[in-house]
């Protein structure tokens, strides 16, 4: 499970990266969106080439995949949209309560039940997140911001759904399809949301790629492995490593203020984290996976006994 967390946590920091990506690269949210998304499949279709494994891709996708697709794509611009009418702080929140949400959700409907212990650890979590956004939840029922709250919600469902929906996968799909067609689909959920774009510049030709190698291949191919390897419990509370991410990014690269509230914020999500990590990974486990990662590398400190380690080495079960 610590190789699945670590996944976890990748994948949360490449999703902040594009908070870095879109300021530093000045290209509209939904351009963004779109290459973070059709980028984010052609590298894993470039992967795909060169690994060799190209067949995994003959499967077609099941109508799972296709609603996953969909819900990325939804989750990403509903949340453009509703801070077009709220505040960004007001926004975030809400798309955040998707990960308690899930864990709930997961224990009535995926028998993943949710112990006192395990419960309390993920209401200290989210307390935590709304430290970061020093408890900025100021939303007004009115007519200016009301379309902004609905698509708040939505962006929230989206993003449950897309949590939800990946912890179920079908057996016969692999990580790598599932990846590429959630990605391809939701890129072309996005194309109608595209008119008068124009075609990108030489200097924006950087930004692109790494928008849809880091929060778009790299970020959404690491959480669809975690999410079917983890209790929706545990996914939900590393999942808060993401506004973490935003919130040190923007203190260490654009000199942005960090309270003493949001730093209080981040070493509770780190600690919770850590804590139900410790809940749910036996230290016996933990000594199987160093000693499997140690098997792994042991091959390229001795490249001339490559082969020989492979025939002797069995691989040991976590």
């Amino acid at each position: 499970m610590v190789f699945y967390m670590l996944l976890a946590l990748v994948s949360a920091v490449a999703m902040a990266s594009s908070g870095v990506i879109a300021r530093l690269s000045g290209l509209a949210a939904a351009e963004l969106t779109f290459y973070r998304l059709a980028v984010g499949a052609l590298c894993l279709l470039l992967l795909l080439l060169a690994s060799g494994k190209l067949a995994v891709l003959k499967t077609k996708p099941d109508w799972r995949i296709a609603l996953n697709g969909v819900l990325l794509a939804s989750f990403m611009l509903c949340f453009l949209s509703a801070i077009q009418y709220i505040s960004l702080a007001n926004a975030i929140m809400l798309v955040y309560l998707a990960p308690p949400l899930s864990a709930v959700v997961a224990h009535w409907l995926l028998q993943e039940k949710l112990d006192l212990p395990d419960t309390g650890l993920i209401a200290l979590s989210f307390l935590g997140f709304a430290m970061l956004q020093q408890f900025q939840f100021q939303l007004v029922l009115d007519a200016t911001q009301l379309p902004g709250l609905l698509f708040g919600l939505l962006s929230l469902l989206a993003y449950s759904g897309f949590l939800l929906l990946n912890r179920r996968p079908q057996p016969g799909h692999s990580q790598l399809q599932r990846t590429f067609y959630q990605l391809l689909i939701g890129a072309c959920c996005v194309l109608p949301f595209l008119s008068g774009m124009a075609l990108p510049t030489s200097d924006s030709l950087l930004w692109i790629a790494l928008a849809g190698i880091f929060p778009g291949f790299l970020a959404i191919y690491c959480a669809i492995v975690a999410l079917q390897h983890l209790p929706t419990r545990v996914y939900a509370t590393l999942a808060y490593l993401e506004p973490v991410t935003v919130i040190l990014a923007g203190w260490l690269l654009f000199a942005e203020q960090l309270s003493v509230l949001q730093g209080a914020g981040v070493l509770l999500i780190m600690l919770t984290g850590l804590m139900l990590a410790l809940r749910h990974k036996p230290a016996k486990a933990v000594a199987q996976a160093i000693t499997k990662v140690e098997q792994q590398l042991a091959p390229l400190a001795e490249p001339a006994n490559t082969a020989q380690v492979a025939e002797d080495a069995e691989p040991e079960k976590t």
